[in-house]
């Protein structure tokens, strides 16, 4: 590929990454998201759909609304067998 193609290639990438980007004050983020995107584009994706990758891998490990009432939930039993066990000798 010529020089002028990987740079109007690139910079379409950061064009349209940069229009699709919603999070504020993570620029850290984005320069990571269009790199991810420069390193996985090919015509087969569109770029729009390796931001949406490119975010789905970074929050598979997140936790869920249904995560912390199941840990809420946990805790609270936990809290409440110590002190059954703490008051069950009186």
């Amino acid at each position: 590929m010529s020089h002028e193609g990987t740079e109007g290639r690139t910079q379409r990438v950061v064009d349209e990454v940069s229009d699709v980007w919603i999070l504020t004050n993570r620029d850290d983020l984005l320069d990571d998201c269009i790199s991810y995107v420069e390193d996985n584009y090919s015509h087969s994706y569109e770029i729009k759909d390796l931001v949406i990758e490119y975010l789905s891998l970074k929050c598979a490990d997140a936790m869920s609304g249904a995560d912390l009432e199941a840990m809420a939930r946990e805790e609270s039993d936990i809290s409440f067998d110590s002190y059954e066990d703490a008051t069950s000798g009186v």
